[in-house]
């Protein structure tokens, strides 16, 4: 029997793509259920990228499921729509049970999220913490405001909060991520998460209202320690570090080489990142080479620098052409994200942008549509503008690419001067 349920609702807008993307493992849900585990409450993941739920099969969830029956379904704005049918769907089976949201549009858009009947309690911000305590109440039967920060719910048809809580976790406090709990024939386990949060200002990113712009990252014998997990017992040859800054402490990341060479992991396997262009030198990736690591993921965005100080970037466009040559003589295989649809962008720009990737030779490149996501600056600058359909379900970057002209749901943004079929 189970503690509880945590959902990861699918995101249904790679239309025709989505047989051809790998299935992502819902990181986010699975630190909860590790955190939880660590605590005494053990956590079904259910998975709807790879699970049809229906009222029967919701109903054989639920029934081993202990009382009181709690679901946390997790919500990005590019789900929430699914998200809000999966509770619909477990209300309808057992009315008691008790459904909480969480995620960065819970964070964002709490009282949207509330006036859903459905939903009995929103998380706001990182979750670790606050679900736990809130869990551990509704298990005792006696909920006690004042223990509980940074939660939303709904007393006598009003909405209300409890306090903010400013306190940011301790992520050496977060246990391995569980492995075990997901099935590797089914998903590439072949990653790690060994930071948390970014210190820049992206216009386009939402993950801020979570992180707040608190960088912090997991001790190096730790880090070691799950490498060992990945490489010698799950066999993995190939690990993504999903860091989104990975290169934020040169001094850690010579480190963490060292470390790797010294334990024979770089014989064993290999090793890709996500950087910044003017975050990365010579003498890191000498390190980074000698220890394996072979792939890096360069955000480039743009190839305009009026835009690259648009959206806040804190870095030139020569940075990335400089990184990604250095790179290449390395023998780094290099990939690169493209952003459309910023605003004031031109057709001229977006055309910049390919022909950049071809003349410094990336050798996989991305390019997605901007989505303004509640809770970025993107989406207070062009609000105004917007084309949000009921549920947000048109507010997917991938959606944005993979639904064509043909589209069912109109793009969310489109700068002026530019049109959709450009975009």
């Amino acid at each position: 029997m189970y503690d509880l349920i945590l959902v990861s609702p699918k995101n249904t807008q790679l239309g025709r793509f989505k047989r051809f993307v790998p299935v992502s493992v819902p990181i986010g849900v699975g630190i909860l259920a590790g955190f939880l585990r660590k605590h005494g409450f053990l956590a079904r993941i259910l998975d709807t990228d790879l699970v049809d739920i229906n009222p029967d099969s919701m109903e054989a969830e639920l029934n081993q499921c202990k009382k009181p029956r709690i679901v946390g379904i997790s919500v990005m704005t590019a789900n929430v729509a699914n998200g809000y049918k999966i509770a619909s769907l477990v209300k309808s089976v057992d009315k008691e049970a008790i459904v909480i949201f969480g995620g960065i549009h819970a964070t964002v858009m709490p009282d949207e999220i509330l006036q859903n009947e459905n939903i009995d309690y929103v998380v706001k911000g990182e979750a670790e913490h606050t679900l736990l305590e809130l869990v551990r109440q509704l298990k005792d039967g006696k909920i006690e405001q004042d223990k509980l920060g940074n939660i939303g719910f709904r007393e006598n048809g009003k909405i209300v909060y409890t306090k903010t809580s400013t306190k940011m976790l301790d992520i050496d406090d977060v246990p391995m991520f569980p492995y075990d709990m997901f099935d590797p024939s089914k998903y590439n386990l072949g990653f790690i998460l060994t930071s948390r949060g970014c210190p820049f200002d992206c216009i386009f990113c939402s993950q801020r209202v979570i992180t707040r712009r608190v960088y912090r990252y997991t001790n190096s014998e730790r880090v070691m320690e799950e490498l060992d997990y990945i490489i010698n017992k799950l066999k993995q040859p190939n690990v993504t570090f999903f860091d989104d800054y990975f290169t934020g402490d040169k001094k850690r990341v010579m480190k963490l080489c060292s470390m790797i060479q010294e334990r024979g992991f770089h014989k064993k396997a290999s090793f890709g990142v996500q950087t910044r262009g003017d975050s990365i030198d010579k003498e890191l990736m000498i390190a980074m080479r000698a220890a394996n690591f072979d792939s890096l993921m360069f955000g480039i965005e743009t190839a305009v620098d009026n835009l690259m100080e648009l959206i806040q970037k804190k870095e030139t466009v020569q940075d990335n052409i400089d990184a990604v040559k250095l790179a290449k003589e390395m023998g780094f295989t290099v990939e690169a994200t493209f952003i459309f649809c910023f605003p004031t962008e031109t057709f001229d720009d977006r055309f910049k942008a390919l022909a950049l990737a071809l003349e410094i030779e990336i050798d996989r490149a991305r390019f997605n549509n901007a989505t303004p996501y509640p809770g970025t600056e993107m989406y207070d600058m062009v609000k105004d503008k917007l084309n949000i359909e009921p549920g947000w379900v048109n507010f997917s970057s991938a959606g944005a690419v993979t639904a064509g002209v043909r589209r069912k749901h109109p793009l969310p943004y489109v700068p002026d001067g530019s049109t959709v079929n450009e975009l």
